[in-house]
């Protein structure tokens, strides 16, 4: 894996993406069947993303203005969030969402002991694993 300034870059074979898109995809639908989605959710559904929910929101933030009501903003960024996802629970969160054991063993395996490195301005970290 490595780190740019904005975001990361992980270095995986070709085989491996396709298969990671299979399982994400069987993965969606599954979550998907259980509704659990709620229809505020952009992220991770099909049709929607980021742009959908700026559009929305700033929407709704017109017509709250336009209304004469006040408007308060906080930001949080969740991207380091994203970053320290607990693998154990995860497994365990799907488990509990009905996702089969051979999809979960290859998840588990998928996941745990997978080396990363990180490189800023040229320089590498040393390698660890996860």
């Amino acid at each position: 894996m490595i780190v740019t300034t904005d975001r990361y870059v992980s270095l995986t074979s070709v085989p491996c993406k396709i298969l990671e898109s299979i399982i994400r995809d069987t993965v969606v639908a599954r979550l998907d069947k259980l509704g659990f989605y709620d229809d505020c959710q952009h992220g991770f559904v099909k049709g929607w993303s980021t742009l959908t929910n700026l559009l929305e929101t700033i929407e709704a933030w017109t017509r709250i203005i336009e209304e004469g009501l006040g408007l308060d903003v906080i930001y949080l960024d969740y991207r380091k969030a994203f970053d320290t996802v607990p693998h154990r629970r995860l497994l365990r969160k799907l488990r509990k969402l009905g996702i089969n054991d051979t999809l979960l063993k290859w998840i588990e395996h998928f996941l745990m002991g997978r080396h990363m490195r990180v490189q800023v301005n040229g320089s590498f970290s040393g390698v660890w694993m996860d």
